[in-house]
């Protein structure tokens, strides 16, 4: 007996929100989704409606600002196609350091030395130190 009734509470419960809309109203059926209509069934206080933004076309700016003229365009880095092709194989036949040259070259060159040096002594104070 106990198991039925558990049973039937949890049937109850389950179905209750499948009839949520319908309470307080008819059944019926009207309007399409998104189109700010009444859509059917109700709640409590009366038929469920909701309206939707209205579309609009995006904006789009009115004017464009453009500086120079033709005269003074003169584009920099216009090659033909062969001059192109020639100097990406010139690029290429370049040899790049490898990085053990890279690396002696950096242990040869002088680094920038601190001119003043700033330390502590035994008792805790500050000492600037010339170099």
């Amino acid at each position: 007996m106990k198991i039925a009734l558990g049973l039937a509470a949890i049937i109850l419960l389950a179905a209750a929100p499948a009839h949520g809309q319908a309470r307080g109203g008819s059944n019926r059926v009207g309007g399409s989704v998104g189109s700010g209509a009444s859509m059917g069934g109700g709640g409590l206080t009366g038929p469920t409606s909701f309206t939707t933004l209205t579309w609009s076309a995006p904006a789009i700016p009115a004017s464009t600002s453009v500086s120079g003229s033709n005269d003074s365009y003169l584009p920099s880095t216009f090659v033909t196609f062969a001059q192109a092709i020639a100097q990406g194989n010139a690029d290429l036949k370049e040899q790049g350091k490898t990085v053990a040259e890279a690396a002696a070259e950096s242990r040869k060159t002088v680094k920038a030395q601190a001119k003043i040096v700033v330390m502590q002594d035994n008792n805790g104070n500050v000492v600037y130190m010339q170099n």
